[in-house]
């Protein structure tokens, strides 16, 4: 497992690189997208931290608290390795690979809208206060590697 700050780091250098900067907003997605897809893939988290719940999809904490500053600004600044200079295993670096590419040319509305399809883990956990109003809760890890492994079912048609 990996801090997401880091798998956020490879996002954002990604899409620096290719002329795609990332909102905060579609950089949450793509973490929570990677994650998934590596559950599924190698039954293991990619990210060390809960996904939680939040009125606009899937959020990682750490990574809202990081890169709010932008609001709904593309981050046009690369991240220097030396911010966090932990290296990634061949899976972990497919995983963002594989989101990025299924990922990168859709905005962050289009993908929150997508975290959001009732059955999808956002959904079964998203919970409401008593005034209507959207709770924080962590996603479990299990919700997300059952989703994306039934996604990957029915993507290859097996």
């Amino acid at each position: 497992m990996y801090p997401a700050l880091l798998i956020a780091r490879q996002f954002i250098n990604k899409g620096v690189a290719e002329g795609r900067p990332l909102t905060p907003m579609k950089l949450q997605k793509l973490i929570y997208m990677a994650h998934g897809l590596h559950l599924a893939r190698h039954e293991k988290p990619l990210i060390a931290e809960k996904v939680q719940a939040w009125s606009y999809g899937p959020v990682i904490p750490d990574v809202y608290t990081r890169f709010k500053r932008f609001g709904n600004n593309p981050i046009t600044t690369p991240i220097p390795s030396s911010d966090w200079d932990e290296e990634l295993d061949p899976q972990a670096q497919d995983s963002i690979n594989f989101a990025w590419d299924i990922a990168k040319d859709y905005n962050a509305i289009q993908l929150s809208n997508w975290t959001h399809v009732e059955g999808s883990p956002w959904y079964l956990s998203v919970s409401r206060s008593g005034d209507g109003t959207l709770e924080q809760e962590p996603i479990d890890n299990d919700l997300i590697k059952d989703y994306f492994t039934e996604i990957i079912r029915r993507d290859v048609g097996e």
